[in-house]
């Protein structure tokens, strides 16, 4: 093809200036703010549901809890009461953050608000005024762990909403619909003013947005709580969904994606539901948005069950310590951050058997990884040993900082045998926690990064010798 001369001298001064300033045609490494960066550094957090229908003594049932009230409103009687029992259980499993319930899908509110009249005060505790968010954020507060709010917008039981929409027809569903919007932005403003800042705002199954008739939330959210992650509408995602209920993410899994926000179910982008919502899953490495995949799971989910709320006789579903770690090794090892749902039950706590489940898992997380053996130089992301020693885990945490920067890298080991490759991966993170077959037993292992966007800085490079 030949190229007449004014687009010759164009694409001339084009390569010369890439050749003179390499840096434009570098890839952008997508930034996260610094809600995004502290939520990922949290690494694990515990979120407490809580709702009427604890206390009917029947198995939850969620197609007809969203769309039946519940008869009686005084069948809340929590006789043993203590959310501060709530956080310290979050603490004992080592979880830096906790997030209550503050409404879910019978519309019932834990706290006194003033625009929602099915609330606690309804119950005539404490003269009106017991607030469970209240008393739970001072807990959170009191022992350490940073405290957020979730929020369910979505479906109202008591008020008729299902998918954000009021039920009816004609001029009689425009103003309930009205009424609900309008409900809804005054509960976000006041769980926004009333009790401090929070580290997380979730609504369930996202809050949808103004443009379909929802209520307006996220400029509610972004002028009170302007350091709080928002999760999320379809204007906003600040982190997203990993894929799954199981607690696990995929690997690789990138803390970027190709959109600002994911929708819900069939609202999102037929590129994010494609595959079984695989870009959900694994995020994408090119993408021009940094948002952090959750990975959630309710502590009830062993043996066939699935349960965020308590049911009576239910204790054999709560997963094994086995199962735990698994599950925070291929979520919090992933590059994710780990969420677990916690139900207190009708007394009022956290039964027993949850609570010694979650004490285990903090005190096994705490032996796994609390003391790695190293002796790093961070010039040559290199670990020696002054003599062979049984290696069994790998951990490598990226500066995230000015973004995920690496792409490709492999782990190598110095044995009798020689140098030996025990991992190649791409993805590393927050976290990248790498199990090996078996022990190997070495004097030297060296982390290469065989390719990376920008300069990439390695936080952390450790060895361990526990499974």
């Amino acid at each position: 093809m030949r190229v007449t001369k004014p687009y010759h001298d164009l694409l001339l001064f084009i390569i010369m200036l890439g050749l003179s300033c390499p840096s434009i045609y570098a890839q952008v490494v997508a930034l996260p703010n610094k809600q995004q960066l502290a939520w990922q550094r949290a690494e694990f957090g515990i979120i407490f549901h809580y709702d009427l229908h604890v206390f009917d003594r029947k198995a939850y049932q969620q197609q007809s809890n969203r769309i039946v009230p519940v008869p009686d409103i005084h069948i809340f009687q929590p006789q043993q009461l203590d959310v501060e029992q709530w956080v310290l259980s979050a603490k004992l499993a080592g979880a830096k953050f906790a997030l209550i319930t503050a409404t879910h899908e019978t519309g019932f509110a834990l706290y006194p608000s003033k625009v929602n009249p099915y609330n606690t005060s309804a119950l005539g505790w404490k003269n009106g005024k017991e607030d469970l968010v209240g008393d739970f954020i001072k807990a959170c507060i009191k022992h350490g762990i940073k405290p957020g709010i979730y929020v369910g917008i979505r479906w109202n039981a008591y008020l008729g909403i299902h998918d954000f929409k009021a039920i009816g027809t004609g001029q009689q569903q425009i103003e309930r619909q009205k009424y609900y919007n309008k409900m809804v932005e005054g509960m976000v403003q006041e769980l926004c003013t009333w009790y401090g800042p929070l580290f997380e705002i979730w609504f369930d199954g996202g809050a949808s947005s103004p443009e379909k008739g929802a209520p307006n939330v996220l400029p509610i959210v972004k002028k009170y709580q302007p350091n709080c992650l928002f999760y999320h509408n379809d204007e906003l995602a600040e982190a997203r969904w990993g894929g799954s209920e199981s607690g696990t993410v995929h690997y690789p899994c990138w803390s970027m994606f190709p959109f600002p926000y994911t929708g819900a179910g069939e609202s999102c982008p037929r590129a994010i539901s494609t595959n079984d919502f695989l870009l959900l899953k694994t995020g994408d490495p090119d993408g021009t948005y940094f948002m952090p995949a959750m990975a959630d799971a309710p502590l009830r989910g062993a043996n066939g069950r699935h349960e965020w709320f308590w049911e009576p006789n239910d204790e054999n579903s709560v997963f094994s310590l086995n199962h735990l770690v698994d599950m925070y090794q291929k979520s919090v090892g992933r590059n994710a951050t780990l969420i677990l749902g916690v139900t207190p039950d009708t007394l009022g706590l956290v039964p027993q058997i949850d609570r010694r489940r979650l004490e285990e898992l903090g005190s096994e997380i705490k032996r796994q990884y609390g003391s790695p053996i190293k002796d790093l130089d961070p010039k040559q992301e290199l670990i020696r040993f002054k003599k062979a020693k049984a290696v069994t885990q790998l951990m490598i945490e990226e500066s995230l900082d000015q973004g995920q920067s690496i792409r490709a890298f492999h782990i190598t080991a110095k044995t009798k045998q020689g140098w030996q490759t025990l991992f190649t991966g791409s993805s590393v993170g927050n976290k990248c926690i790498i199990q090996l077959k078996g022990p190997i037993r070495c004097t030297q292992i060296k982390l290469t990064i065989d390719k990376a966007i920008g300069q990439p800085i390695i936080h952390t490079f450790n060895a361990y010798d526990t499974f």
